[in-house]
């Protein structure tokens, strides 16, 4: 059976809040061709654009990756649901949902996360790190303040590294693209102002990553789904401005 790539579910089971498992993918492409651009098929006055569909799925993957890592700075928006396994009596029914929230880049962030039952928000600004949650969140943390308000944390504490790389917008994208066990650019058509990164084999492509034609190819949207779940995330705001301020009452602050 084909699933999504091991790091892609392996992005939403944060904590082991949402266990699911992928089944190895069993795919009988050809190897790819080597990496890099074929410039002797390239004639951007017939084809514009980047060019990124010249290349094989690994470099481009390396590509897109590249440019998120530069842009910096993204809002986006994402969700998974898991899908319970059926029974001879009943059908595969949806079960928990991973969702987030997140605009900014590393180190100047805010966030919302809920998974299962955990609720919370993170503001990541000047080397400290404020949180606060639901009474879920609280039990999970050990920390009760945070269903009162913002708690602060000095530096990247174990409050980060337990979602990431939800909170790395180039660890995301990479994340959902590393692991796959086929990845393949798809040629543009017409004067669409995309082209995708399709995930799995070419025969059961399980998911696609929507990528600008023109310029840097930076992420759009991502979309896969497989008997383990279905997820999507939708990019804007490359590069933006993201204007990141801490709480001003946090009910711990960072020097108590």
């Amino acid at each position: 059976m084909t699933g999504l790539p091991r790091t892609a579910l392996a992005v939403l089971i944060v904590a082991g809040v949402v266990p699911l498992a992928a089944c190895a993918g069993t795919a009988t492409d050809a190897p790819p061709p080597p990496s890099g651009i074929d410039l002797d098929g390239f004639d951007p006055a017939a084809v514009p654009g980047n060019g990124l569909w010249l290349q094989d799925g690994a470099a481009a993957a390396a590509e897109v990756v590249r440019a998120a890592r530069a842009a910096g700075t993204v809002a986006y928006s994402g969700s998974f649901t898991e899908l319970t396994a059926g029974t001879p009596e009943t059908e595969p029914a949806a079960g928990r949902t991973l969702e987030v929230e997140f605009a900014g880049g590393v180190g100047e962030a805010v966030a919302t996360i809920s998974a299962g039952d955990l609720e919370l928000e993170l503001i990541v600004t000047g080397g400290r790190t404020f949180v606060r949650g639901n009474g879920a969140y609280a039990a999970h943390t050990g920390i009760p303040e945070v269903e009162q308000g913002f708690v602060c944390s000095v530096g990247a504490s174990a409050l980060l590294e337990e979602w990431a790389p939800l909170l790395n917008p180039a660890d995301l994208v990479g994340s959902l693209l590393d692991g796959a066990e086929s990845l393949a650019v798809e040629s543009p058509v017409g004067d669409a102002p995309t082209v995708e990164l399709v995930v799995g084999a070419s025969e059961a492509p399980v998911g696609a990553l929507t990528v600008e034609r023109t310029g840097t190819p930076l992420p759009v949207a991502f979309a896969a789904g497989d008997g383990t779940g279905d997820g999507a995330f939708t990019f804007s705001g490359w590069g933006d401005a993201v204007d990141v301020s801490a709480p001003a009452d946090p009910v711990v602050a960072c020097d108590a």
